[in-house]
């Protein structure tokens, strides 16, 4: 499983990349998405790069290949929806030990259930650098956890149900 340093400097070596930043030169990169499947070993790692009202997305290939796709920035008609800020990307905690920090709190939690997926996402929140999770367990439990990117810090936990998704009619 590639951490997001290792994404980072091989998206950021990579010819695709070069070429943006010489046609792009005051992007910033405003997020990273994971989706690490314990189940399958299928990883999925995106880095979104910001330039005006763009958005790049950059997507790292397990044999080292880059693709990238260009997107346009919805304007969010909700003032509670944060906006992207470019990100810092010196974090101190890395992909691999998410899975250990929600593992030990799900199970101070009393949730002894197996975690399947982790779906990662890099970004500013309140000001501060953090990783947003969404864990998918057995028993159709999902945990929407913030972990502070620089301490590794729980900053929110919350456990759910995949019930809780699905109306009653």
């Amino acid at each position: 499983m590639a951490n997001f340093k290792e994404t980072y400097d091989k998206i950021n070596e990579s010819k695709a990349f070069q070429q943006f930043k010489q046609d792009h030169p005051d992007a910033k990169i405003v997020a990273g998405f994971f989706i690490l499947d314990f189940q399958s070993n299928d990883t999925k790692s995106t880095l979104d790069y910001m330039d005006g009202e763009k958005v790049f997305t950059f997507q790292l290939f397990d044999d080292g290949g880059v693709a990238i796709k260009e997107d346009k920035l919805i304007e969010s008609k909700s003032s509670d929806q944060p906006k992207l800020t470019p990100i810092e990307p010196n974090i101190k905690v890395e992909l691999d030990e998410l899975k250990s920090i929600i593992g030990t709190r799900k199970l101070d939690e009393g949730i002894n259930a197996t975690i399947n997926k982790i779906i990662a996402v890099l970004q500013n929140h309140e000001g501060k650098l953090t990783w947003n999770l969404t864990c998918m367990l057995d028993q159709l439990i999902i945990i929407h956890a913030l972990i502070d990117a620089k301490t590794g810090e729980i900053v929110k936990f919350e456990r759910k149900n995949m019930m809780d998704f699905i109306k009653k009619k």
